[in-house]
């Protein structure tokens, strides 16, 4: 899901318009929330070794549970030995100053809304609307703001309220916790560094994103929200268990790859997407080398998918013992 979240850090959240309390639409049906009880750990340490040096990579998952009491002990001691802590999220360099920031960010309230600020509605075929609306009016029944948007980024703000409504967060606590422990005990934190040579650019690009993509997009996560929401949450659930099994079989998921190929209609946020992974694995790969221990933290999916993290490591030639 790189694509779907490199998309929502560059593009300012849209916020939400509240209806008046007399207009609100009253749900009847109840929605199953994630249950995690007491402290978890989560899955154990993939560990990458070169000679007398060892990488610990930790493996996090969004969604997951906005009630999980996450502590690990085996982070903790990895934490007492590392030289280096890798965070997933790479630094964005977009050399933007204050007037350019402004300039963006009314570039993006004009991409965000589809031509000629035509409403949802008579954009999409009328099947797809009734089942956006469908599950707007479950899920976000007081959001009238996604009726603006364009598809995708209709679809990604329906996705969230879906998520949020579930017991689950895309907000990766487990991560800032690490990173937090980290520099409490003074171990270096080495980001990674992606440079945006033209981040004006970037969004036209993204603005010129064939409609035809974007509801391809937006079919693959209705999907998933009508028939398979219920394995987000047994993935956060077997995620907070270290149950990695249960998380392998579903390491990839088809929505997330209608999307992803959405996005990849732009050459430059394609590249960018490229530069993220490279730029992290050349961060953590450099620290394995230079230093006895590493801990680097990134997203479960990217690890374990077919030509992911682990089949780039391997590749390398590093010997990986998994948890």
């Amino acid at each position: 899901m790189l694509g779907i979240l490199w998309v929502t850090l560059l593009l300012p959240a849209a916020s939400a318009q509240t209806l008046p309390a007399e207009e609100a639409v009253t749900e009847v049906e109840t929605i199953e929330e994630v249950l995690v009880s007491g402290e978890r750990s989560g899955p154990g340490l993939w560990k990458v070794r070169k000679g007398e040096h060892t990488l610990y990579l930790l493996a996090t998952i969004a969604p997951a549970p906005k009630k999980l009491q996450w502590r690990s002990q085996e982070v903790e001691a990895v934490l007492d030995r590392a030289q280096v802590f890798v965070p997933a999220r790479p630094e964005v360099d977009a050399d933007i100053g204050p007037i350019k920031a402004v300039q963006l960010y009314l570039q993006f309230r004009k991409l965000r809304g589809n031509a000629e600020g035509e409403r949802l509605e008579t954009v999409l075929p009328p099947p797809l609307f009734s089942r956006f609306e469908a599950l707007r009016t479950k899920y976000a029944p007081r959001d009238r703001s996604m009726l603006e948007r364009r598809p995708l980024l209709a679809v990604l703000e329906l996705q969230r309220a879906a998520i949020d409504r579930s017991g689950l967060s895309f907000s990766n606590a487990v991560a800032r916790s690490v990173e937090k422990s980290a520099r409490e005990r003074k171990v270096k934190v080495l980001r990674a560094e992606v440079r945006v040579e033209d981040a004006r650019g970037t969004l036209a690009e993204i603005g010129q994103i064939p409609l035809s993509a974007e509801i391809a997009c937006m079919e693959a996560v209705l999907g998933r929200l009508e028939t398979d929401l219920a394995q987000s949450r047994q993935r956060a659930e077997a995620w907070a268990v270290g149950d990695t099994g249960a998380l392998r079989t579903s390491a990839a998921t088809q929505a997330a790859g209608t999307c992803l190929n959405s996005l990849s209609n732009s050459a430059r946020v394609a590249s960018l997407l490229r530069d993220f992974e490279t730029a992290w694995l050349g961060t953590v790969t450099n620290s394995l080398e230079r230093h006895p221990v590493t801990l680097a933290v990134t997203d479960i999916d990217a690890l374990l998918r077919p030509g992911g993290i682990l089949a780039k490591l391997r590749a390398r030639g590093y010997e990986i013992d998994e948890p």
